[in-house]
C-alpha cells in the first residue's frame, strides 16, 4: 500500500484525466521507479512514496521521463554547488523567509487548481541577499512543496510578482549563465508546471523590457504584465489574492508566518540532504542528462485503462 496523502475529489479527477493516474496501479508505478533508482550505481536519491509520485505525476506516468527528471534533479544538485548544494535551514534562510519576499498563499485557484505564489521584489536587500541566496531559497521552497503540496504538483503554479521598488543592485548581479542555470533546474528538474507569471507595479521602463522579453518567448501567454491592480484582480480573481492586494486569500503576513513554520519543520530533511546526489565516476554510460530534455518527452507512456 502506497504511503500517500489522499487527494480531494477535484485533484483526484485532474490526476486521472490530465496525468494518466490510475489509483490501482500507483504501488506498481512507484516500485518500478524505486527499483530503477536502486539499480543505478551513480544515483543516490530519495525513494519515499510521496517524493517519487511527484515526479511520476509531473511526467504523466511516463517512467522514462520520470527517470530523466530525477537524474537531472540530482545531477544538478551535485554540480551547481553555488546555487543548490550544501543547503541548510540556517540563519540566512530564516532571514529570507522573514524578509517579505516570498509567499505561498493558502488557497489555490480552486480546489483542484494551481497553487499561487507571491513575490515582492522590492523587499530584496542586495547588500544581504545575493541572486544565489534568493534562488537557493526558492529551490528549497520548491522541494518542500514537492513533498507537501498536491495542488502545486498536480495542477501547477501561478506566480504573481510585484515589481515595485526593485533594487538595481540586485538586478546587476544577474548574468546570462546564472540565469540559464536557474531556468534549467526549474524547467527540467522541479516537478511542477508554471502556468503563468503575472507582473504588477512594474515601472514604464520595466514594462518595456518585459515586453521585449515576452516577444522572444516561445510561450508568450506565460508572461502577463498588468498595468493596474484592477487588471490583476480581474485575471486572478479577488478571492485568490491576499488582503494587501484587495483580495480575501488570507494576508501576506499570515502566509509568511505559515511558510516559515513549515520550512523550520523541514530542517532535518535538509540536514541529511548532503547524502543525496550523483557520483559521476559510477555512472554507466555518458552523462547526457542536459540533452535529455531537448525535445518532447519520450518513454513508456502507459495506456489508460478503459472500463
Amino acid at each position: 500500500m502506497a504511503q500517500l496523502r489522499p487527494l480531494n475529489s477535484e485533484l483526484e479527477e485532474v490526476a486521472r484525466t490530465k496525468l494518466n493516474e490510475v489509483k490501482s496501479r500507483i504501488p506498481d508505478d512507484l516500485e518500478a521507479l524505486r527499483t530503477w533508482i536502486q539499480k543505478e550505481p551513480h544515483l543516490r536519491a530519495r525513494t519515499d512514496d510521496q517524493f517519487l509520485i511527484a515526479f511520476l505525476r509531473h511526467s504523466k506516468y511516463s517512467l522514462e521521463s520520470a527517470k530523466k527528471r530525477i537524474d537531472f534533479f540530482y545531477t544538478y544538485k551535485s554540480s551547481a554547488k553555488d546555487l543548490i548544494k550544501s543547503r541548510r535551514i540556517d540563519d540566512k534562510q530564516i532571514d529570507i523567509a522573514q524578509s517579505g519576499i516570498f509567499y505561498t498563499l493558502p488557497k489555490p485557484k480552486g480546489p483542484g487548481g494551481p497553487r499561487i505564489h507571491f513575490m515582492k521584489m522590492g523587499n530584496i536587500n542586495p547588500a544581504i541577499h545575493s541572486v544565489q541566496d534568493i534562488f537557493r531559497f526558492h529551490a528549497m521552497r520548491c522541494e518542500i512543496e514537492t513533498n507537501t503540496d498536491d495542488n502545486w504538483n498536480i495542477s501547477g503554479v501561478l506566480e504573481v510578482i510585484d515589481f515595485s521598488k526593485i533594487p538595481f543592485g540586485f538586478l546587476k548581479q544577474f548574468e546570462p549563465t546564472l540565469f540559464r542555470q536557474m531556468a534549467s533546474l526549474l524547467e527540467f528538474g522541479i516537478p511542477t508546471n508554471l502556468l503563468g507569471t503575472h507582473i504588477v507595479n512594474a515601472s514604464k521602463e520595466a514594462q518595456i523590457i518585459l515586453g521585449l522579453v515576452r516577444n522572444v518567448m516561445k510561450q508568450k501567454e506565460l508572461l502577463n504584465v498588468h498595468t493596474t491592480l484592477e487588471s490583476l484582480q480581474q485575471t486572478i480573481g479577488k478571492e485568490y489574492l491576499p488582503a494587501e492586494y484587495g483580495g480575501t486569500n488570507s494576508s501576506l503576513a499570515e502566509a509568511e508566518k505559515n511558510f516559515e513554520k513549515l520550512m523550520l519543520s523541514y530542517k532535518p530533511y535538509f540536514d541529511e540532504d548532503e547524502q543525496y546526489g550523483v557520483d559521476e565516476k559510477l555512472r554507466q554510460g555518458e552523462n547526457n542528462v542536459s540533452g535529455l530534455f531537448g525535445g518532447s518527452a519520450s518513454g513508456s507512456f502507459r495506456k489508460l485503462a478503459i472500463d
